[in-house]
């Protein structure tokens, strides 16, 4: 029924267009179709629609009667986007639905993410049940962050000292709440076994690449990434679904995967190789793949190493603030703000905002007065702020019980668009 639509308005498309009467009415972006101004025909598209509204309520109607309420009328948008799908085309129908879910709320709001927020704090480590937001606000994030540096050589503690069983526990948990869990990884430097901020050399990703000396050694980090990936399961033993953020910031120069460190064409390379390994060699089908450069200068910096649509579910990108660099940090956010929503409109996919915030929070009215007036505006999944180091005071992203700017942290998770745990059940 929902083809029938789409079939309806590309025919009406192309016959607008033979008529000249189309003023930049549809936009055809793949399979997206997007509707940006006026068209002669519009009252075909609405007769065309009802026609098949009233073929939809007549099956509501008759399921209702054998007791089944769970058909909805479908509205023009939904139809439009009835293709809406990840990039894996095995994936599990839990990511399916976790797919659709982020979809769906982020036309809602925005979600609140932390990096680590269930493992430690800025003053304790490993509590069951804690959390420094919580102890703030009295509510768990609606995102948590983590990261497996250090699991690609079979290590039993990640770069910030997480034990890698509990992570698996702590990313249960979380999922058993309702939240969305997302996972970086800073995975070492192979050829030195330094650690991923080592970036001296501009030969790492070509070594890792087929025909590389390092190819084979890369697969087998890989293995063990997907080995840790395989065994997220729910209470029901079936694979848990998470967001992969995989080479982030590329677009900088302070990883060995960065912009410096490697050309366009080995950078998107790195990236299908590596999705297509655990896709289709590991058979890895829970993971949301989310797309997430440095902050850039324009669309054309963004696309640049863009491994294409058909490899990627998410776009995001991250972006810090600092004291001395408000204005800078707000012009930043903004522009990239605007080239991730516009891009994921185009192209059918969800936005997010995957790293920010102002280390120490050194402004104590940064949440109301600076970031939530960066991002109310536009339609983003989530925002994540990076990590409370519990072993370095000085480095942390969201308050903690005490601190000064905690009053402004819970007016600011007030605002009706952001969402917090309890907002998305």
């Amino acid at each position: 029924m929902y083809k029938l639509l789409i079939f309806a308005i590309n025919t009406l498309f192309l016959y607008s267009c033979a008529e000249n009467s189309v003023e930049n009415f549809v936009k055809i972006n793949g399979k997206s179709i997007e509707i940006t101004g006026k068209l002669h025909y519009f009252g075909r598209i609405n007769q065309w629609y009802e026609a098949i509204l009233t073929s939809h309520r007549q099956e509501m109607n008759r399921a209702n009667i054998l007791g089944d309420n769970t058909l909805k009328e479908p509205s023009l948008n939904y139809a439009l986007e009835a293709d809406f799908h990840p990039i894996d085309k095995h994936a599990t129908t839990e990511t399916k639905a976790m797919y659709s879910r982020l979809k769906e709320l982020a036309k809602r709001g925005i979600m609140f993410g932390h990096q680590d927020d269930l493992a430690y704090g800025h003053d304790w480590f490993r509590e069951a049940g804690r959390s420094d937001v919580k102890d703030v606000c009295g509510d768990y994030t609606a995102v948590v962050g983590w990261e497996l540096g250090h699991i690609e050589i079979a290590a039993t503690y990640n770069l910030d000292s997480i034990n890698f069983d509990d992570m698996k526990q702590y990313i249960l948990q979380a999922h058993r709440r309702g939240s969305f869990n997302t996972i970086s990884w800073h995975c070492d430097n192979i050829i030195t076994g330094n650690t991923a901020w080592d970036c001296r050399q501009n030969t790492v990703v070509k070594s890792i690449l087929p025909g590389g000396d390092n190819h084979n050694k890369y697969k087998t980090w890989l293995d063990r990434l997907a080995a840790f990936l395989s065994d997220l399961k729910d209470d029901e033993g079936r694979p848990l679904p998470v967001m992969f953020r995989m080479y982030h910031e590329h677009t900088g120069d302070w990883f060995w995967w960065c912009s410096k460190q490697c050309t366009p064409e080995e950078y998107i390379a790195l990236w299908r190789m590596t999705l297509e390994y655990l896709r289709d060699v590991k058979q890895i089908h829970n993971l949301i793949y989310v797309y997430s450069p440095s902050d850039v200068n324009d669309v054309k910096e963004y696309l640049e190493r863009y491994p294409g649509d058909d490899f990627v579910d998410m776009l995001g990108f991250d972006c810090y603030a600092a004291a001395d660099k408000m204005s800078w940090y707000e012009e930043r956010m903004k522009n990239n703000l605007d080239i991730i929503t516009r891009y994921a409109n185009e192209v059918n996919k969800i936005a997010c905002l995957s790293e920010t915030g102002l280390e120490g929070i050194v402004d104590t009215a940064y949440f109301t007065d600076t970031l939530y007036p960066l991002i109310e505006n536009y339609e983003i999944s989530y925002l994540l702020l990076w990590r409370n180091a519990w072993q370095m005071k000085t480095h942390f992203y969201v308050p903690f019980a005490g601190h000064s700017s905690s009053d402004n942290f819970r007016r600011f998770i007030q605002f009706p668009r952001i969402l917090m745990c309890k907002n998305i059940k």
